[in-house]
């Protein structure tokens, strides 16, 4: 279920499932509900609904070798490449993923790893596994012209022999290491894959990749009237897809575009989410799109007439825990410390928080929550608090009463006031003070330490409102001297079943 509100609905209607069995259903059609961009994918940069070939090739220099990124999709891009006479592309493997050519002018010989060296024209369709290397080579007399097409985030690696290498990817350094086999040309279960295909001299319907991440499709069909224009086709939610034009001329609609067509060479192409329809445009014989995509058996969601309301959206919140440190048997905390954990619904379009809040007391305004905090003031305190998540749902905010006892007041006496720690020798004497009406018996201190180091003795006042405790000198070895040097008492007070950290301080002259 994850995104599957996030962008908006798409209405495909209603999960048709009678008393047939869960498997049955699924073999006859199956409707659901889908998501759908609110707003339409935007074309930007290279990414263009109709890349005409003729605007591609204007006004290049035949001596002169180039290449023009047409289509850069998250899944799957390609490039139209130029090359002068007697240039060749750099011999190169891809590491993960596989690679496929459309020759479109010139002669170019083409050396795939295992395989014998042959000759490619306009309109042969090639294809490279992953880990074979290869290079096209121009042998014409005049520039040649062909259409590569590769998983975007593909990565290329180069044989030990490389005379050269190009420049390694940003952050990264080349490394010789040993590669792994090369990738089969047929997958086990399906039709034998051709090398190559000389596509013009018999043309005809049939995939030519059928890769884990590369779909590369020849759709061929003769011309037929023009559907009406509130048939919308499909969509697709992987991502975009695009084809192009190897043969007659072809006519689209696209969501959010006219009616347009394309002819050989041509490149459109339809971002995701956009309703499209393709077609051999009426009266025109027949025609071959090639549909390229990184999804194979990626859904078509098609347009349905009449489809019920989309059902109400249910709303995911987060979900937050407030931890409180210290509780005493009769349900009071001492000085507690609030620590809260926030976490999205599982359903969740978001897998991240975008922030919790609290409200102390009944707070005008929220305070967003940085770390872990304490609430001070003996009596009965009211922590609301909630969380938001990045896909903006809201938690209702929780509340809970927290009594709060507050830990002791402590001051500290370091006597002499003046330490001489110019030998090890001796003991020092602290005294851990509170204010009238406070008893540290009833406080239950334990653990006392100096700089980390137990204290040799500690011991209460016979009113119990202070602790003297004595430490060895060697205890504040590593205590620098000065005028204005801080000494740290800690120990644990336990009270009605809970503990809590006792910290006391002084500044006090230090001299080695």
């Amino acid at each position: 279920m994850k995104n599957l509100w996030k962008r908006g609905l798409a209405v495909l209607g209603a999960i048709a499932i009678s008393t047939v069995g869960m498997t049955q259903a699924h073999a006859q059609q199956t409707f659901g509900w889908a998501p759908k961009p609110a707003q339409l994918t935007p074309y930007t940069g290279v990414n263009q609904p109709l890349t005409r070939l003729s605007d591609v090739i204007a006004n290049r220099d035949p001596a002169v070798s180039w290449r023009q990124k047409i289509v850069d999709e998250p899944n799957v891009s390609a490039d139209y490449v130029g090359m002068a006479v007697g240039t060749e592309t750099r011999p190169s493997l891809s590491a993960d993923h596989r690679t496929a050519f459309i020759v479109w002018a010139g002669d170019i010989e083409v050396t795939i790893q295992g395989q014998p060296t042959f000759m490619a024209k306009k309109g042969t369709m090639i294809q490279v596994p992953h880990r074979n290397e290869y290079k096209l080579k121009n042998v014409g007399t005049a520039p040649s012209l062909h259409f590569e097409i590769y998983v975007t985030d593909h990565t290329d690696l180069y044989l030990q022999n490389s005379a050269t290498l190009p420049p390694p990817p940003a952050g990264d350094a080349w490394y010789l290491s040993r590669i792994d086999a090369p990738d089969v040309w047929t997958r086990p279960g399906q039709p034998t894959k051709p090398v190559f295909r000389h596509y013009l001299d018999s043309p005809s319907a049939q995939e030519f990749v059928n890769n884990d991440r590369l779909f590369v499709n020849a759709i061929r069909g003769q011309s037929t009237s023009l559907p009406p224009a509130t048939d919308l086709g499909h969509f697709h939610v992987y991502g975009g897809e695009f084809w192009f034009i190897i043969e007659g001329t072809m006519g689209y609609l696209i969501e959010g575009m006219p009616y347009f067509t394309a002819g050989p060479g041509d490149v459109v192409y339809a971002a995701k989410g956009r309703w499209h329809r393709a077609g051999n445009h009426p009266n025109t014989g027949l025609g071959t799109r090639v549909a390229i995509n990184g999804y194979p058996r990626g859904a078509h969601l098609w347009q349905q007439t009449n489809p019920p309301a989309v059902p109400p959206v249910q709303v995911l919140p987060p979900s937050t825990r407030a931890a409180l440190s210290s509780i005493t048997s009769n349900g009071s905390y001492l000085q507690p410390t609030v620590t809260l954990s926030g976490y999205p619904h599982a359903d969740s379009p978001s897998d991240d928080l975008e922030y919790s809040e609290y409200w102390l007391d009944g707070a005008p305004q929220s305070t967003r929550y940085a770390g872990p905090f304490q609430i001070r003031g003996n009596g009965v305190h009211t922590l609301s608090y909630r969380s938001v998540d990045k896909a903006g749902n809201v938690e209702p905010p929780k509340t809970l009463a927290v009594g709060v006892i507050d830990l002791p007041p402590l001051t500290l006496q370091v006597v002499p006031s003046t330490l001489n720690l110019r030998t090890a020798a001796g003991l020092v004497t602290t005294v851990i003070s509170v204010p009238a009406g406070y008893d540290l018996r009833q406080w239950g201190v334990s653990d006392v330490r100096a700089e980390g180091t137990p204290a040799v003795s500690a011991a209460y006042s016979a009113d119990g409102r202070t602790i003297v405790a004595t430490f060895n000198k060697a205890a504040l070895g590593s205590v620098p001297a000065g005028n204005q040097v801080k000494i740290t008492v800690t120990g644990q007070f336990s009270y009605n079943g809970a503990q809590a950290p006792m910290v006391a301080s002084a500044q006090v002259q230090v001299i080695r």
